[in-house]
């Protein structure tokens, strides 16, 4: 196993990462389904297709009731999920335990945040806003901009360069395949945390496992002991 690099920034994911925001995500989509007269997903199903974007969520979500949507629908169902999904962003989404102990190793290490969502943009700075994590977590790539989403490796590029730092001086912390796929693709470590969201990762996709954020910490610490 080789060594990780000492890191100089980290590039983290959001849901299933930061912040476990399942319930409300679910309830979106369980309205989204009611308007076209479905039943709802149950939540563990939900976490299961979290991490691909709001669109990939809401095909996959018809298609698991038997309703798959026409190529021509899925814009206004994806769009009624938005609106849903907005006006409770933060009713239930709470921060995953640890968080706070991998923010206070960063800045003690002065290593520097960005988060690298498939989730819009606008969302993500209203989450980070609300758990107060705005300051210490200053450069937002969301996957509603002009780059291609996770798993590409264009929107950990661009926050790399923002931060102004290489992909080789960096990691990618996150729980979905999409993440550690981007941070291959990207040339960045590859650092996975334990979640029920997604499809299971292999080893062959992380160059490390924490159970948690705060096992990240632990892994920044004893690369500083080397």
């Amino acid at each position: 196993m080789s060594p990780l690099p000492r890191p100089r920034a980290l590039l983290l994911d959001l849901d299933g990462t930061l912040i476990d925001s399942a319930p409300d995500i679910a309830r979106a989509l369980a309205e989204t389904l009611a308007a076209y007269g479905l039943p709802p997903l149950d939540e563990v199903a939900v976490r299961q297709r979290v991490g691909h974007g709001v669109a990939r969520l809401v095909e996959s979500g018809f298609a698991a009731v038997g309703r798959p949507l026409a190529e021509a629908d899925l814009a206004a169902a994806t769009a009624a999920m938005m609106g849903a999904y907005r006006a409770r962003l933060i009713d239930r989404t709470r921060l995953i335990d640890g968080v706070e102990v991998l923010v206070a190793v960063c800045e003690a290490r002065e290593i520097r945040l960005a988060c690298v969502t498939n989730k819009p943009e606008a969302m993500a700075r209203t989450i980070l806003d609300h758990f107060g994590l705005d300051a210490a977590i200053p450069v937002v790539i969301g996957g509603d901009g002009p780059l291609p989403r996770k798993p590409a490796p264009d929107p950990l590029l661009a926050a790399l360069a923002r931060l102004g730092v290489a992909p080789d001086e960096a990691w990618m912390v996150g729980d979905g395949r999409p993440d550690m796929q981007a941070a291959r693709a990207a040339g960045v470590a590859a650092v996975a945390v334990r979640s029920d969201y997604g499809e299971p990762l292999t080893p062959d996709l992380y160059d490390r496992l924490a159970d948690d954020p705060a096992g990240v910490a632990a892994l920044i610490e004893a690369t500083a002991r080397r």
